[in-house]
């Protein structure tokens, strides 16, 4: 599809490409603390984009939101910022598509996945606490979901029920959230007044998976001891046939620097961090 094109539509029009129209984009990091194969603790990280729509929300890696959804296709920090996120392999979500549903892009290499389900019912606790966070005065709330209790904190002033990755249903946008166990943690890091388009394309070459079979089958394989030693070792005979080894430009690096690229979706990982699941069922 052209962006140029895609650009040019008013806030109030959509294509047929288009299941809504984003009103404004909230930028999160995702800090994940765990530990290498020594033993030793680290904080790995991720920036994602919420784009909040009139009926739903997606979101997505934050460089690749802007190369793809909002017509950045030339920004070069953009460009170099979704080469390095590749190796994050962060899911696309779209929560309320279908109404009431959830519909997310994930993969476990080489398998692409798109997982179906229910829209995530979480029990929030609303209570007095208040923080401010960017500016808005938030609210705390916790809830629990998927195996982990989190503590959200929401601003009525901004009166949607969104929020980082799966995180919804509160009266107001989530601008931070954290588990209690603190591995995970989603932090504001700023708010974009952008509109266009909101699209969905499922693509091809993906298996339909129920978000329970994907949770499990995904926590076995990433889960697994082995991963952080070698995040290849579960791969089949013959499934790297055809990666290429690329870096981003300049100088050829050493093999340890360079990507092995499957798809252009794909980034083989040849070095990872302890496996911390953000959903545990």
């Amino acid at each position: 599809m052209n962006i140029a094109f895609l650009l040019s539509m008013t806030a109030q029009a959509q294509t047929r490409d288009s299941i809504d129209v984003c009103q404004f984009v909230v930028i999160y990091d995702h800090l994940i603390h765990t530990f290498d194969n020594d033993g030793n603790a680290v904080t790995d990280s991720a920036q994602i984009a919420v784009q909040v729509g009139q009926h739903m929300t997606k979101c997505a890696e934050f460089n690749l939101t802007m190369l793809n959804d909002f017509g950045e296709g030339s920004n070069k920090d953009y460009q170099l910022g979704e080469w390095y996120a590749r190796l994050k392999q962060v899911p696309t979500i779209f929560l309320n598509h279908p109404e009431g549903e959830m519909r997310v892009f994930d993969k476990v290499i080489p398998q692409r996945y798109t997982i179906s389900g229910s829209l995530p019912a979480i029990d929030w606790k609303l209570s007095e606490n208040t923080l401010t966070i960017g500016g808005y005065l938030c609210h705390r709330a916790p809830g629990k979901y998927a195996g982990r209790t989190w503590t959200a904190w929401y601003t009525d002033e901004i009166p949607v029920s969104a929020g980082p990755w799966k995180l919804h249903g509160l009266p107001g946008i989530i601008l931070q959230a954290a588990d209690t166990k603190g591995i995970h943690a989603f932090i504001f890091a700023g708010l974009l007044n952008r509109q266009a388009p909101i699209t969905y394309h499922e693509g091809s070459n993906r298996q339909s998976i129920t978000l329970a079979k994907f949770i499990s089958h995904r926590n076995k394989v990433l889960g697994n001891k082995r991963y952080a030693q070698n995040p290849r070792y579960y791969l089949p005979e013959g499934a790297l046939d055809g990666a290429i080894e690329m870096w981003p430009g300049g100088p050829e690096p050493a093999p340890e620097d360079k990507m092995t690229v499957l798809a252009t979706d794909m980034v083989v990982p040849k070095a990872a961090y302890v496996y911390q699941p953000l959903e545990l069922e």
